[in-house]
């Protein structure tokens, strides 16, 4: 999608949406105009099944890859908002692959998802030719972005079911995310009822903190200090239920800022973030999560 014909979304749920959703596009914008990007790869034959991939300079060989998610409540956003995460994860070095998927209320959570698996699906078919390494991949996202990465890391099964190994996600790093969907099963604040109107019913099966068990995906989870409340708990509800698994590897950081400004520091290179990231993705191997 070029930056001057990115279709009209509709009006943002949450106060401070709307200034970060500016401020992350001309982030991006400027981070597209110094590095190598290849732009507008399709995934699928919808305008919006698109991914835009981060390459670093002169990769030393098969490097890690993140594939990310942008938030927007499932309604809104793209892929265009996550660009400006790509510098600290090209200097690691990685990959870095920026997904858009269709959007409620054009499509529910169940096609959201297949749009999830099927970014993931491309990335695993293409990223030895771009310098990645298609047996250390690793999803993340901020907000519902996050929420769908968890989904991708939690539930093999879908993976299988599209031709993946089912152990193809090899870690996951959620920012901010949603990861107990019952708050949309009994909406009460307006937000949350447009966002369960938007996606209908059936969402138990995409709610992240019902598939913990049994999980060995390393986490790496982080939130906002003056976050939403409900995302505040509910990640750290999230932490210790995985922490609890046998053999688990999980860590966790609270960034300075709200639900969207401690999302943007994570754009810095030298920052909690990018150090805790790196981290973890160089310590990904090709074989089963450790």
């Amino acid at each position: 999608m070029a930056f001057d014909d990115l279709p009209a979304l509709p009006p943002m749920l949450h106060a401070g949406a709307a200034g970060y959703a500016c401020r992350a596009l001309a982030a991006t914008a400027e981070v597209m105009g110094r590095h190598r990007v290849l732009a507008d790869q399709p995934y699928g034959g919808d305008y919006w099944q698109k991914v835009d991939v981060y390459l670093p300079d002169a990769p030393p060989g098969p490097l890690p890859v993140l594939l990310y998610f942008h938030g927007g409540a499932w309604m809104n956003g793209y892929k265009e908002w996550m660009g400006y995460l790509a510098p600290p994860v090209l200097a690691m070095p990685a990959v870095f692959v920026s997904a858009s998927y269709r959007l409620a209320p054009s499509v529910g959570m169940s096609e959201i998802v297949d749009d999830c698996v099927a970014a993931l699906r491309w990335v695993h078919q293409h990223c030895a030719a771009l310098g990645g390494d298609p047996g250390r991949i690793a999803v993340g996202g901020h907000s519902a972005g996050g929420h769908l990465a968890a989904v991708l890391a939690l539930r093999p099964d879908l993976c299988r079911a599209a031709g993946l190994p089912g152990d193809v996600v090899k870690a996951c790093l959620p920012s901010s995310a949603p990861l107990d969907l019952d708050f949309l099963q009994r909406p009460a604040a307006e937000a949350d009822r447009r966002m369960r109107e938007a996606l209908g019913g059936g969402l138990d099966a995409w709610s992240p903190a019902r598939h913990v068990a049994g999980n060995a995906v390393p986490f790496h989870l982080a939130w906002g200090e003056h976050d939403f409340a409900r995302t505040r708990e509910q990640n750290q509800a999230f932490a210790r239920a995985l922490a609890a698994q046998p053999g688990a590897r999980v860590s966790w950081q609270v960034l300075p800022g709200d639900h969207f400004t401690s999302h943007e520091a994570c754009a810095d290179s030298a920052g909690e973030w990018s150090r805790a990231a790196g981290l973890l993705l160089s310590t990904l191997t090709t074989g089963k999560p450790q």
